[in-house]
């Protein structure tokens, strides 16, 4: 590369760290993250012969960062942050570009959905009815949800009201929705509200296709596997004692990872050897045995791990705060991850380790009734989906193969 071209980037690099210097206040550690980024941005110009810095220069130097394959966000947070202010520098505004609407996000994590004006009063006022009619609160958010993403979208479209929206409003939001199981049954049920409230005249749900929700294979793990995951957790850290704590529960326990979440000291009798809890899901009573390898790992995380706090939880995070609500399944995933377990196809959360439970315990010739009060299922259908037998206890169960009869078995005569 010419003289020239490396003095346009070395004057680019000069002029952009005093912008940042002046403008973006950052302490000194972030400063240098910024000048290490721009360097590297200079190092992949030189190297695919650019000459001049572009929004599209800036876009291609990041995909081949992320390329990189970094352990977690910060590294490519910084590239990030330093080509979106580098383009604020250069033109005014950061050129990031967006994804298209078919994949759009319709919330992150701190800013929380919100709906539409003019489709808000009688979106709560179904909401109302539908807790009133017995669905519990974490349900009714759900709805909450997945109706103001359909709302968001009818926005978009420009309905002004619920009297504008029609069928190609409706399959339109359908095809852009990323969980159309739960689209057609959300909005059946808040459509036939609109219908006998008087809200809308015509209820456009019937176009929708019929969905059903397909149910995959159960994932269970063999006795190895699940000890290789145990063996996996550090337990001489504050955070590996509590981990390790929630993977024998769930393993040895079989309990959602919502009741663990929310697992009381008053839930837990050490001394009698029991755990006796509210189902979450269900609200139905469950009691069962604590095995003493259970009870020695949470004695281990309760003594020795856990933060100081006056939360009625068992399982804190690191800050003495409750566990949010997909924690146990994120914390149950990483260790699976870490214990390098050739998953395939199943699925390694903590609803895995819940069907690995039921499975052994058909394995071991418990009875199909007694599984089924231990993992606190109502509905007998329940368990059915949980419960993946062994190829010996299959064979059990086979028939006789029948004697021929028949047109067959004058078919077989013939042959002979």
């Amino acid at each position: 590369m010419n003289d020239s071209n490396s003095s346009y980037w070395n004057k680019l690099k000069s002029d952009f760290m005093e912008y940042v210097k002046r403008e973006i206040l950052k302490p000194q550690g972030e400063y240098k993250r910024y000048t290490r980024s721009v360097d590297l941005l200079i190092e992949y110009a030189e190297a695919n012969g650019y000459n001049e810095y572009s929004p599209e220069v800036g876009m291609a130097f990041y995909e081949s960062e992320k390329a990189h394959g970094y352990k977690g966000y910060s590294t490519l947070g910084y590239r990030r942050a330093a080509i979106r202010h580098l383009n604020e520098f250069l033109y005014g505004n950061s050129f990031w570009q967006r994804k298209p609407r078919n994949v759009f996000r319709y919330q992150t994590s701190k800013v929380p959905l919100q709906c539409p004006k003019q489709f808000s009063e009688v979106l709560e006022r179904f909401l109302q009815t539908i807790h009133k009619e017995g669905l519990k609160d974490i349900t009714v958010n759900q709805y909450r949800v997945a109706c103001t993403k359909m709302l968001l979208d009818f926005e978009e479209q420009g309905v002004a009201g619920w009297e504008d929206i029609d069928a190609k409003n409706l399959t339109s939001a359908y095809m852009r929705s990323t969980n159309k199981y739960h689209f057609v049954s959300y909005s059946r049920r808040l459509f036939q509200y609109l219908l006998d409230a008087g809200v809308v005249t015509t209820n456009y749900t019937g176009i929708l296709p019929s969905m059903s929700k397909h149910k995959a294979i159960p994932s269970v793990y063999s006795e190895s596997e699940i000890n290789q995951l145990l063996e996996s957790v550090e337990t001489f850290t504050p955070q590996g004692k509590r981990d390790y704590a929630i993977l024998l529960i769930a393993v040895r326990l079989g309990l959602r990872q919502s009741d663990i979440r929310l697992l009381r000291f008053e839930n837990v009798d050490f001394e009698n050897a029991s755990v006796s809890l509210i189902q979450f899901k269900t609200l139905v009573p469950l009691e069962l045995s604590l095995p003493d390898e259970v009870a020695k790992a949470l004695h281990d995380y309760i003594d020795n791990g856990r933060e100081e706090s006056d939360e009625p939880y068992i399982f804190l995070n690191g800050y003495g705060g409750a566990l949010t609500q997909h924690a146990v399944s994120h914390i149950t995933s990483r260790h699976f991850k870490k214990a390098k377990i050739n998953v395939g196809d199943r699925r390694h959360s903590t609803h895995a380790l819940r069907m690995t439970f039921a499975s052994q315990l058909i394995a071991e010739n418990v009875p199909y009734e007694v599984v089924r009060v231990l993992l606190g299922h109502v509905n007998r259908d329940s368990t059915r989906h949980y419960v993946e037998f062994s190829i010996e206890g299959l064979r059990s169960c086979a028939l006789e193969v029948p004697a021929p009869s028949g047109l067959f078995a004058q078919y077989m005569a013939e042959e002979a």
